[in-house]
């Protein structure tokens, strides 16, 4: 099959490349979550924000050690994909000075911004926000420097790319605040009334989510065809399969466990957490195919 071609070719620096990108796609898109979750849901009783906060810092500093180290790997695979090459300074240029370059400093701007969303502990909510906003702008910004978007026409790419990792990253950063709400005692309020309205907010943003993947799917593609025929396209119908999962047990917790936990019903604390923890493994499956997406295989070439 054209996705066990794909990987054939995998040596070890490749690996290494893949696991930094899945990391820092992950650190990324839960810190610039965390911030879209906290706004959207300013009335998170106090131990829930603080936590959601401090996540997001967590994840930002996570995702700009690893923005780092992908510079150096960067230049290592052009040198061939060795040590001697990842430390090279005439390499270390060229990556720095080129697309990923680019991206690493509007990343980690970025990152460094989106902690501001701390302030608001000490009682600077608007400046906060503003810059943990502004923040979260530059890290969607530097996912369009560098991949597959980059082609004609871009601006309809990338701004696809950026919607679909806006609803992704608000969906990735509001897991860990819904498990840590999901271990109140059922019924209770203040849980059951986040639970709630989240499921309302989360419908619009999987439409969006899932509209602006397929779109930009189909531009990329250009038809069903390599869908099934290339590397590429194999590898993202097994992405598309895990979201499919995803959805499921999103849905599942909409119609099914939210509501029994409204009802104050024993195990549904458990039930629901148990549910999200799945959600949690299922999505990190998803950055590792995305990974793998961004980095041995394309569109052009399967």
């Amino acid at each position: 099959m054209a996705w066990l071609s794909a990987l054939a070719g995998v040596d070890a620096w490749t690996v290494a490349m893949i696991l930094v990108a899945a990391g820092f796609y992950a650190g990324a898109l839960l810190a610039a979550g965390a911030v879209l979750f906290r706004l959207a849901f300013p009335d998170l009783p106090d131990p829930e924000r603080r936590a959601a906060s401090r996540t997001g810092a967590i994840a930002a500093w996570a995702a700009i050690v690893l923005a780092v180290i992908e510079w150096p790997l960067q230049a290592g695979y052009l040198g061939g994909g060795n040590g001697a090459a990842a430390v090279d300074p005439m390499l270390l240029g060229m990556v720095f000075e080129g697309a990923q370059g680019t991206q690493l400093i509007l990343a980690v701007s970025g990152l460094l911004l989106v902690q501001a969303i701390l302030l608001d502990a000490r009682r600077l909510p608007g400046l906060g926000h503003g810059l943990s906003l502004g923040g979260v702008l530059l890290v969607m910004l530097a996912f369009v420097q560098v991949g597959h978007t980059v082609d004609e026409p871009r601006w309809l790419l990338g701004g696809l790319l950026v919607l679909h990792l806006l609803a992704a990253a608000f969906w990735i950063g509001s897991l860990w605040p819904l498990y840590r709400l999901a271990g109140h005692p059922p019924g209770g309020a203040d849980a059951v009334r986040i639970l709630d309205r989240f499921g309302r907010v989360a419908a619009f943003g999987v439409g969006l989510l899932v509209l602006a993947g397929v779109v930009l799917a189909a531009l990329l593609l250009g038809g069903v065809t390599p869908l099934l025929t290339t590397g590429y396209g194999q590898f993202l119908i097994g992405k598309v399969l895990i979201v499919a999962l995803l959805l499921l047990l999103a849905a599942s917790n909409k119609w099914r466990l939210v509501p029994a936990f409204e009802r104050g019903e024993p195990r549904a604390p458990q039930r629901l957490r148990r549910s999200i923890a799945m959600e949690i493994g299922l999505v990190g499956l998803v950055l590792l195919v995305t990974a793998i997406l961004t980095t041995v295989s394309s569109p052009a070439n399967g």
